[in-house]
């Protein structure tokens, strides 16, 4: 829906927006450009006559100087560059120290010859309407002061500055006309990968997580654009994967004490029975509800720890004081089964938060870290036999952790299966001879391995079938 209001309304899109975007910007960079041009030029001729009009004025001075005091013959050089210059509208003017005019060409316009003189002391540059001309006070040897003004009418300049325009006009006009077209041109060559884009993207399909988008090699933005997109893609093609396997795993773990309550069920209908009979099947339908409810308790908490809009609760704990409770916690059922559990600290570390010198404080959820512990003590005895030894050490801090590691000596995992032990729904139950007949739902090191990650720690596991487990987490200390 959205893609085609998109191409309903033809300024939304990005290759009319870069059109128009190109254009103004050609436009007015061209524009300023013919602009600049012509006042470059306009000034450049005037540079240019100005130069000229000093260097007629220095002759003159100088002609002066050498003629005196044949005045005749200098009023001969004046009218000598008027005429010579007469094509171009230059006038020369010769006045005395009065301001009284001695000679002037027939060119000089009214506007120079009553200009007044009271004023002229150096040699300047003066701009009269439509005319220009250079003065200059003078003295001969006799100390008799004379101004001399050549000029020109800037009719000349404005003409070749009308011409120039008359040419850049075209230019501009071409511009105004090419510059769409082109700005056109080039937004489809530039969008053209980002349309290629946008139409395999609307194709991916959620039933399709295999489709990729194209990567031409070019390692620009747009290849850029699409290794984010598949990267993406990947994440999400894996989650779905991780999704389905999951809710496969769930269906498949469910299934089974389902399939045994049903068995139990039809069994004591299928007869009349003494209340005997019935009582093992209420039992025995008993048993498989509680392990319904320890995996439907167990995927609850594994949602929990990897929801990523849950946090996590941040208050100051006591790795210590939560082993001390666990172990205690389950030092009877190790006694029953003839197990030694014991707790193990590292020089220097105290249970009890308050003492002085503790050094075993994290920040988090206390909880969910004695969740933890819970899991693996479980997973070690019933793992472990007659006669085994579970230790639960604390180590010293270091690089601002503290490591703590669970090891049993039970029958240990082979190795093609350690890759796998923290994967949802995963058991080595055939690879492992277990002590007693209880059954794991496969989520108790996945639920660890989660919880320990959301603590900013690391969870990990050595194994070796006949020897044991050693299973050690790392969390950041406060």
């Amino acid at each position: 829906m959205p893609s085609r209001l998109f191409r309903r309304i033809p300024w939304a899109t990005l290759r009319v927006r870069l059109t128009l975007w190109n254009t103004a910007v050609v436009l007015l960079a061209s524009l300023a450009s013919l602009y600049a041009v012509r006042i470059g030029t306009r000034t450049a001729l005037y540079r240019e006559a100005d130069v000229v009009l000093r260097g007629e004025v220095n002759e003159i001075a100088i002609a002066l100087g050498d003629l005196h005091p044949d005045t005749d013959a200098v009023i001969a050089e004046l009218r000598r560059k008027a005429t010579g210059h007469q094509e171009r509208g230059w006038f020369t003017q010769l006045l005395n120290g009065k301001g009284t005019t001695l000679w002037k060409s027939e060119s000089c316009p009214r506007q120079v010859i009553e200009w007044p003189v009271a004023h002229e002391k150096d040699e300047n540059l003066v701009q009269v309407e439509a005319y220009r001309f250079a003065r200059r006070r003078i003295t001969d040897p006799d100390d008799e002061p004379f101004h001399i003004r050549i000029g020109m009418s800037t009719d000349y300049l404005e003409e070749d500055i009308n011409d120039l325009t008359r040419l850049l006009i075209p230019v501009g006009l071409m511009l105004l006309l090419l510059t769409p077209l082109a700005g056109y041109w080039l937004a489809l060559r530039a969008t053209r990968p980002v349309g290629e884009i946008l139409s395999r993207a609307e194709g991916l399909k959620p039933t399709r997580l295999g489709d990729r988008l194209e990567v031409h090699g070019t390692r620009d933005e747009l290849d850029r654009l699409s290794l984010t997109i598949n990267r993406l893609l990947d994440q999400v093609a894996g989650h779905v994967e991780r999704q389905q396997q999951f809710v496969a795993d769930a269906a498949h773990e469910l299934r089974g004490p389902l399939s045994a309550m049903q068995s139990s069920l039809e069994v004591a209908l299928a007869q009349d029975r003494n209340p005997a009979d019935y009582r093992e099947s209420l039992v025995d339908v008993l048993e498989e509800t509680r392990q319904l409810s320890k995996l439907a308790n167990d995927l609850l908490l594994l949602a929990e720890t990897v929801s990523e809009t849950r946090t996590v609760a941040r208050d100051s704990i006591c790795i210590a004081a939560i082993a001390r409770q666990s172990v205690a916690m389950f030092a009877g059922v190790a006694e029953d089964r003839g197990i030694t559990l014991t707790l193990s600290l590292a020089d220097g570390l105290w249970i009890d938060p308050r003492a002085p010198g503790h050094n075993t404080l994290i920040s988090g959820d206390a909880a969910q870290i004695r969740q933890v512990l819970s899991n693996l003590l479980d997973n070690s005895l019933r793992f472990t036999v007659e006669g085994g030894r579970i230790t639960v050490l604390i180590m010293s801090p270091k690089n601002g952790e503290v490591v703590l590691s669970v090891t049993d000596t039970g029958c240990g995992i082979e190795e093609q299966h350690l890759a796998r032990v923290f994967d949802r729904f995963y058991q080595t139950d055939a690879a492992r001879n277990r002590a007693d007949t209880r059954r794991g739902g496969g989520l108790g090191l996945a639920i660890c391995q989660s919880i320990v990650e959301r603590h900013g720690g690391r969870i990990g596991l050595v194994s070796r079938l006949g020897w044991g487990t050693i299973i050690t987490i790392h969390l950041p200390i406060i």
